[in-house]
């Protein structure tokens, strides 16, 4: 299964009004191509999965799909902690990691040089992995509250070029309308904090 093949199959399985979180690379590539108008994407590896939980929470019943990647979500580890405590109680979160074992925008280097059990890491927080091996494996249902997807990809062609016309900053903007049209209230100001 390629990326592209999981994610244009995960976002059929979503609610429309679904807020995408999304890191970078092929998956952000992709995710522009077949959302833009609803994913916020990051400029930085280690966060998707951390923002996507807290924005989970904070913006209940809305629904919030995180689409991290191996390589970075295990630059960021200690967010296991923040998943299992809240993962299983936020009916409005899934998080997918699509996993192809490489640091493909950096140029192919291997994610890991260890053997890695996704099962057994997210078991050890309470959560339950789910292996995501071709588009019938995803669950028809989703958000499942506990469940993480593990998307193993194989992509035959090198990775994309760069495509987007908007940064994270940007992104962060447009989904702030998003939002704050979906929950009926007013937009907040860029510069004004709450």
């Amino acid at each position: 299964m390629k990326t592209s093949e999981f994610l244009e199959a995960f976002l059929a399985h979503l609610p429309p009004d679904c807020v995408l979180v999304s890191g970078l690379g092929r998956t952000s590539e992709e995710l522009a191509r077949l959302a833009p108008e609803r994913t916020l994407f990051t400029d930085t590896m280690g966060d998707v999965s951390a923002l996507s939980t807290g924005m989970a929470a904070a913006m209940r019943p809305l629904p919030v799909a995180a689409l991290d990647t191996d390589g970075s979500f295990l630059m960021n580890l200690s967010v296991l902690m923040a998943l299992g405590g809240r993962s299983a109680a936020l009916d409005n979160h899934v998080l997918a990691i699509v996993d192809n074992g490489l640091y493909e925008s950096a140029g192919g280097m291997p994610s890991r040089t260890a053997p890695l059990d996704w099962q057994q890491l997210f078991a050890a927080v309470g959560l339950r992995a789910v292996p995501v091996r071709e588009p019938a494996d995803i669950p028809d249902t989703i958000p499942l509250p506990g469940v993480v997807l593990i998307a193993h990809v194989v992509n035959d062609d090198p990775a994309p070029d760069a495509t987007k016309t908007y940064d994270g900053v940007e992104s962060s903007y447009l989904i702030e309308r998003l939002i704050a049209a979906q929950q009926g209230r007013p937009q907040r100001r860029p510069a004004l904090k709450a």
